[in-house]
């Protein structure tokens, strides 16, 4: 009977290292819960419950139960060793990110840099009409960004010195949005204006998933709205949480089936002009309705558990990086963070010929064999790659320190500001835990730059409209 259950579900075993992963999760969340300081919007907690929990535990169930099931599994050496192994180094990274986010180190360096921010703010109210220009700023800066390759399911074989600072403009589209919702809500009341301001947001989030191909498009726009929300001061009850599980679900699922289909209907990621990039919207709406629900339904189940799970594709990582590692410099991969921490501070305006180390396509081709997808690493991978397991737990807990630094700055202990919270929402939006630990502090660097320029923009229209800045609420 054991040999029947392993031969339908062959990675059964990982069941109780997976459960004892969720433990290690949890334990943070129970921890501030205990203290009282439980906030959604906490580094460590929105890390965990975001990204870590769903990429680990519930994908760890999809590999274990045999819904998720990618061709990379064969490229696994011995899995039945190397899964869990990557489960520990998981475990370590995420143990590591957590005793550096409690060391007093971020706090004093927090409290410190806290002191040197502006005490006064613009009222709330001051912004929206800020924060709809920087909003129609950022869209249009988007569309100029798919058209001419740098954003959208596409790549630019040669990158372009000014490819990132189109990019990054991009990003007052979420700036924008953070700040109305962030308005409304500190509002308290839904008047026809902001219904007129809601229905802006709405048609702006539609156009931006239908261009972006992204299928986690939807799910960001979810989380702008919730962090806007508890950033203002809501509180999240039994029935707002039951209604946003609601949304979150429909998000998840109408992003996927729209995500995949779209790139399966575009094929690769070559640059498309306007009208083609178009003409595939189109189409990928015309193969959608052919779908009836059922099998709609059960296209996102299958695409949202193979996207889940992040456990499969690090663990390729895990055994074989060894193996790998004398190819890695032919790639442009080796000693990859060191080279992005200490050259992300010269634009590559200046320096066009600046090396790209952390490139996702040539790490998918070498440790994949298919450079046309960008496969998740995740820093625990990438500090693995460049210093053995020992790597892990450090390189974790150094980083632990900036999100607890980033906190005690901009928000523990601090007055409700718009301008502080708005830039905490930025930074803390900049992280990816998918990626590339090299690209961490840079990419926040140029992220808040970004978000700076975006707070000064959106400054100086309220000045210009007559409003002034007031001492920040307690």
């Amino acid at each position: 009977m054991n040999s029947d259950l392993t031969s339908y579900f062959p990675y059964i075993y990982l069941l109780p290292w997976i459960l004892a992963l969720l433990l290690v999760f949890a334990t943070p969340t129970l921890f501030l819960y205990s203290r009282g300081r439980l906030k959604f919007y906490d580094p460590l907690v929105y890390a965990t419950w975001s990204y870590f929990f769903p990429a680990f535990v519930i994908g760890g169930f999809m590999l274990a139960g045999g819904w998720s099931q990618p061709y990379y599994l064969s490229f696994i050496q011995d899995a039945a060793t190397n899964l869990p192994y990557t489960i520990v180094l998981i475990m370590l990274g995420f143990a590591g990110m957590s005793l550096g986010y409690f060391s007093s180190l971020g706090v004093k360096l927090g409290a410190t840099a806290s002191r040197f921010l502006p005490s006064r703010d613009f009222e709330p109210s001051a912004l929206l009409t800020a924060g709809v220009v920087l909003l129609l700023l950022g869209a249009f800066n988007f569309m100029v960004a798919v058209a001419i390759g740098v954003s959208g399911y596409q790549h630019l074989e040669i990158v372009e010195s000014y490819s990132g600072l189109v990019f990054l403009t991009t990003l007052f589209w979420m700036q924008g949005s953070f700040i109305i919702w962030y308005v409304l809500f500190s509002r308290g009341d839904f008047s026809f204006k902001s219904l007129l301001m809601v229905g802006l947001l709405f048609a702006a989030t539609i156009v931006r998933a239908l261009f972006s191909g992204n299928r986690s498009a939807l799910f960001l726009v979810f989380v702008i709205v919730i962090l806007a929300f508890v950033l203002s001061g809501g509180k999240l009850n039994f029935q707002k949480t039951a209604i946003a599980g609601i949304c979150l679900s429909v998000c998840l699922m109408a992003g996927m089936i729209y995500g995949t289909t779209f790139r399966s209907v575009k094929g690769t990621e070559s640059y498309s002009s306007v009208g083609e990039y178009t003409d595939n919207i189109y189409e990928t709406f015309d193969e959608v309705g052919r779908f009836d629900l059922q099998s709609s339904v059960q296209f996102a189940l299958a695409g949202l558990a193979e996207r889940l799970d992040t456990l499969s594709s690090v663990a390729v990582v895990v055994s074989s990086y060894e193996q790998l590692q004398p190819y890695e410099e032919s790639y442009g991969l080796d000693n990859n963070i060191w080279k992005d921490i200490s050259t992300f501070f010269v634009p590559r305006i200046l320096w066009n010929e600046k090396p790209v180390a952390s490139e996702p396509r040539k790490y998918s081709d070498l440790y994949f064999n298919y450079g046309d997808n960008s496969f998740a690493i995740t820093p625990v991978g990438d500090l693995l790659r460049n210093y053995g397991p020992i790597g892990v737990p450090i390189g974790m807990f150094l980083f632990g320190i900036v999100l607890r630094f980033i906190y005690r700055a901009l928000i523990e202990n601090q007055p409700r500001s718009i301008s502080r919270a708005t830039m905490y929402f930025m930074l803390l939006l900049s992280i990816s835990y998918e990626g590339f630990y090299g690209v961490l502090i840079p990419f926040m660097f140029k992220v808040g730059f970004t978000a700076v320029i975006g707070l000064l923009i959106v400054g100086l229209i309220a000045r210009g409209m007559g409003h002034r800045r007031v001492p920040a609420q307690a």
